[in-house]
C-alpha cells in the first residue's frame, strides 16, 4: 500500500485536506492541550471515525446514523463544557450543536442540494475542530491565571 492508495481511501482532494488538518490539530491537542482539550481531542476523533464507518447509511436524504452520531457528540461535548471552566468548550459545543442541526435542515427540506448539507456539516465540523485549536492556545494562559487564582487565595 503506497500514499496513493491511502489518500483515496480518504476520498476527494477537499476531504483529504480536512482529514489531515483534523489530525494534525488533533496531534497538537494532544501535546500540548489540557486535560479538557485532550477529551474533546478524543470525542472528536471518535466522532470522526464512527462516522465514517455509518457514512453509508441514508434514511430519506439524511445520514441517519451520523446524525445519531452529531447529536452525541454535542451532549457529550456540553458535559464537558459544564463540567470544564474553558470557554472554547462551550463554543464547540454550540458548533456541534449547529453541525446537529444540519442533519435536520435536509430532513425537512428534501429538496435541498446533497452537497449544500454536507458542506454545511464540514462547515459545522471545521469550526469544531478550530475551536479545539484555540483551546490549545488558550491552555497556557488557564493554566496561568489558575495559578494566580490560587496564590490570592
Amino acid at each position: 500500500m503506497n500514499n496513493g492508495d491511502i489518500l483515496a481511501f480518504l476520498g476527494t482532494p477537499a476531504q483529504q485536506v480536512f482529514w489531515l488538518a483534523t489530525f494534525a490539530v488533533s496531534a497538537v491537542g494532544l501535546a500540548f492541550g489540557d486535560r479538557s482539550v485532550r477529551i474533546g481531542v478524543g470525542l472528536v476523533l471518535a466522532n470522526f471515525v464512527l462516522s465514517g464507518l455509518v457514512d453509508h447509511w441514508v434514511w430519506l436524504t439524511v445520514r441517519a446514523a451520523v446524525a445519531v452520531l452529531d447529536g452525541a457528540l454535542f451532549g457529550l461535548l456540553v458535559v464537558l463544557a459544564l463540567r470544564s471552566r474553558r470557554w472554547w468548550a462551550h463554543a464547540a459545543a454550540a458548533f456541534a450543536l449547529l453541525g446537529f442541526f444540519a442533519h435536520f435542515i435536509a430532513l425537512f427540506d428534501q429538496s435541498i442540494w446533497w452537497r449544500a448539507y454536507v458542506g454545511l456539516r464540514w462547515i459545522f465540523s471545521a469550526a469544531v475542530v478550530a475551536t479545539l485549536l484555540v483551546g490549545v492556545a488558550e491552555t497556557p494562559f488557564a493554566r496561568s491565571y489558575e495559578r494566580w487564582a490560587a496564590q490570592q487565595g
